[in-house]
């Protein structure tokens, strides 16, 4: 039997900021962040930008849809900070999704064409479909 398929959203910005200062601006902590010249903890090498995100609060099992529904509930809480700040940075809606059991589609209703829009976000998809092993 194949896996559950996983997937979640997050809202992120990539450039040359202070993550801390963000953080300042936006009144919500990320839950990912890393400043230009961070050491990747794995490869050792020095980050060549920042990065700050927002998660989904949602179980991986939830709809894509409602992933970015929360994301955006999310940046509701100081939408004027969040327009500014992915106006000034090029804020996108990363979706990611692991499909073990067949891809679910995706529809985007008014509400999230609206909320999308309303802070001028891009949109990145990175979905893989996960074959079952031959043998299982």
């Amino acid at each position: 039997m194949a896996r559950a398929n996983e997937q979640y959203a997050y809202f992120s910005v990539t450039g040359d900021f202070a993550p801390d200062e963000l953080t300042r601006r936006l009144g919500v902590a990320p839950d990912s962040a890393w400043g230009k010249g961070d050491l990747h903890p794995r490869s050792g090498a020095a980050r060549r930008f920042s990065r700050w995100s927002l998660e989904s609060r949602l179980d991986r099992e939830s709809s894509l849809e409602a992933h970015i529904a929360d994301v955006l509930a999310r940046m509701d809480g100081n939408a004027d900070a969040f327009v500014a700040v992915s106006r000034e940075y090029g804020g996108c809606m990363q979706l990611v999704g692991y499909f073990h059991a067949g891809y679910p589609g995706l529809h985007f209703d008014a509400a999230i064409v609206a909320g999308l829009a309303r802070y001028g976000l891009g949109v990145d998809f990175d979905f893989y479909h996960l074959w079952p092993h031959v043998d299982e």
